[in-house]
């Protein structure tokens, strides 16, 4: 079965890449939802910048998209920073 079209791809190669990385952190047991979050963010960041350029109303959603996690990203880190530096627990 060849895949042929780009958007079909791009479902197919995130869904790989997230399903992966869930076998590999469950192996690894590890618990901390954080983790899992920024991985997949950072995949999907990854792998839609090799699949781009999509058609504009795909395009637009995936804009979106991508500004709301890298918001959850940024916050993510941010409370990472501040328990570091400040001993303080989030979780």
């Amino acid at each position: 079965m060849i895949i042929s079209r780009l958007s079909e791809r791009y479902l197919i190669c995130l869904a790989t890449a997230y399903a992966i990385t869930t076998a590999v952190l469950s192996a690894f047991s590890e618990s901390r939802l954080d983790l899992y979050v920024s991985l997949y963010i950072l995949e999907y960041f990854v792998i839609t910048l090799l699949h781009s350029p999509l058609n504009p109303r795909s395009q637009k959603i995936l804009n979106a998209l991508g500004y709301t996690l890298f918001a959850v990203f940024t916050a993510i880190v941010a409370l990472k920073v501040l328990e570091i530096l400040f001993g303080l627990r989030f979780s």
